[in-house]
């Protein structure tokens, strides 16, 4: 064997170690990816804001090593609870080294009517105990642009004639309700997003399991698909965007959802793939539903019949009526709570107005026979047709409500309709004032978590509510032992320079062997 043939034989097979040993290290090597979106972003300047209990709240104030803030608001009613649920679980679930260095902080996206108060009672509905933050709204507004929030207020009017009707149906529609004490009122057709999920589900055939809560109507399954305890995934309320052509999430719950407005809308199981939703076809109004399995399926409201009418102005009014849906079609079981007795000694009858001869009769068929109706009566069937009040019985001459509006129900239940930019008296809601303070609105955004550094500095962000609690962890958990918080799991694995250094030391000495040799 040559000289040359013993030093190829000494340094091949450290070539190969070398190469193992690198191989080693980038499969050891922790990745530098997050599960949510990374950012190079500078770090976050200090702002002043008002917590919960009224007390200033400085972002320097958090000086734990990791900082995660979340924007939300209290009247949001389907993305905003899930993120605080999350969030929560994230809290719980962190590891133990980690618990005393990670603060949670979430700042409101509508300071107008969030107060301190307000937060309160939020965060004890949620169990949750970190840091909300409200204040002036362009305190607040800074902050937003701080993290590149867009949030919008979209302001909201009752008497707006331009409204696009349902299939055709002026909203003018209305149902007389009489109680049983005499007493009676008439409810404008209303129809809400709640109105429109239950009309397409019997029209479909879908079992609903909705709740209510004091924030509205939580869908939580439909046919027998029901969101889990743990929040792993629920039901998100989409509404259809005809001007973009695109789906985007409710700015709003589903009973703040004006079906006159929004004629078509789906529900979407967030485990499921959200591009199976469609673009509708058409103006008839529809529903459409992902399952968590990536089923589908949609309901057409293709017709306008006194089950529409009667649901509707009956959830416009938040009055709760009970309307069960039989094999010979809907049947209102009850209104308000109050029942036929179980002798059957009166029970709701429905009523019908005749154009013709100005007067009420009985519906000859039920709710679900009658096609485009305007005016229907719900009474007791002991009420006689001249017990009825006509149609518009409580539209009054001028001199009521101070002459800017009209009174809507009777007894104590009237209260005046007052006319764009009029207002309630304060304590008086049968008089119209000019209005004072600013318009309804509701408010449309984007909701943004983030997690910060020490430095304040922006490293991950997550939208909106499709994420999971344990990818949120492991980022947290990425990002301590990349500042070296807590000691990283591949931290006994040397490094690729390390072992290259060393390779190349070897490599050197048995090459200075060999010469020797």
């Amino acid at each position: 064997m040559t000289r040359q043939d013993s030093l190829n034989g000494r340094v091949i097979p450290v070539y190969t170690v070398v190469a193992f040993l690198i191989s080693v290290a980038l499969i050891g090597a922790p990745t530098s990816a997050y599960n949510g979106i990374q950012l190079a972003t500078p770090s976050v300047d200090n702002f002043t804001l008002v917590d919960q209990n009224n007390s200033e709240y400085m972002l320097s104030d958090a000086t734990e090593d990791i900082v995660v803030i979340s924007f939300l608001f209290t009247r949001c009613l389907d993305v905003c609870p899930v993120i605080t649920q999350n969030l929560k679980l994230v809290q719980d679930t962190l590891p133990e080294e980690l618990q005393d260095d990670v603060e949670f902080i979430s700042i409101t996206l509508d300071p107008k009517y969030d107060t301190p108060e307000v937060l309160t009672e939020y965060m004890e509905l949620h169990d949750v105990d970190w840091p909300h933050l409200t204040g002036p709204v362009d305190d607040v507004m800074d902050v937003w642009t701080t993290f590149s929030i867009d949030a919008r207020e979209f302001v909201t009017d009752p008497h707006d004639d331009e409204i696009s009707d349902m299939e055709g149906q002026v909203h003018d529609s209305s149902i007389v309700y009489v109680k049983t004490d005499g007493t009676a009122e008439e409810l404008m057709f209303l129809p809400t997003g709640m109105t429109m999920t239950a009309a397409a589900a019997a029209e479909a055939g879908w079992t609903l399991n909705a709740s209510d809560t004091q924030y509205g109507t939580m869908i939580n399954g439909i046919n027998d698909y029901d969101a889990p305890s743990d929040w792993s995934w629920w039901w998100s309320l989409k509404l259809f965007n005809e001007t973009t052509q695109a789906w985007e999430d409710s700015p709003t719950g589903i009973d703040s959802v004006n079906a006159l407005e929004e004629t078509h809308i789906a529900w979407y199981a967030t485990s499921g793939n959200m591009s199976l939703l469609e673009v509708p076809a058409g103006d008839t109004p529809s529903v459409q539903v992902v399952f968590p399995d990536n089923t589908t399926a949609s309901s057409n409201i293709s017709t306008f019949t006194g089950y529409h009418l009667t649901q509707g102005a009956f959830d416009g009014a938040e009055i709760d009526v009970d309307i069960q849906d039989s094999q010979y079609g809907h049947f209102l079981n009850s209104i308000d709570g109050v029942a036929a007795p179980s002798d059957w000694s009166w029970y709701w009858q429905l009523h019908t107005w005749n154009e013709t001869s100005n007067q009420w009769e009985d519906s000859g068929v039920g709710m679900d026979g009658l096609e485009q109706p305007m005016t229907l009566a719900w009474a007791s069937n002991d009420t006689s047709h001249d017990a009825i009040p006509v149609p518009g019985f409580s539209v009054v001459e001028n001199d009521e409500c101070d002459g800017h509006g009209w009174v809507m129900g009777s007894g104590g239940n009237a209260h005046c309709m007052c006319d764009e930019n009029y207002e309630w008296a304060e304590d008086d809601v049968l008089a119209c004032v000019p209005v004072q303070s600013e318009a309804e609105y509701t408010v449309g955004h984007f909701a943004y978590t983030y997690i910060l550094d020490e430095d304040k500095q922006p490293r991950v962000r997550y939208v909106d509510d499709s994420w999971l609690a344990s990818d949120f962890v492991e980022d947290i958990v990425d990002l301590a032992e990349k500042e070296n918080i807590i000691a990283s799991e591949s931290q006994g694995i040397p490094s690729i320079g390390l072992l290259v250094s060393v390779a190349v030391v070897s490599m050197a000495a048995i090459s200075l062997r060999s010469k020797s040799e």
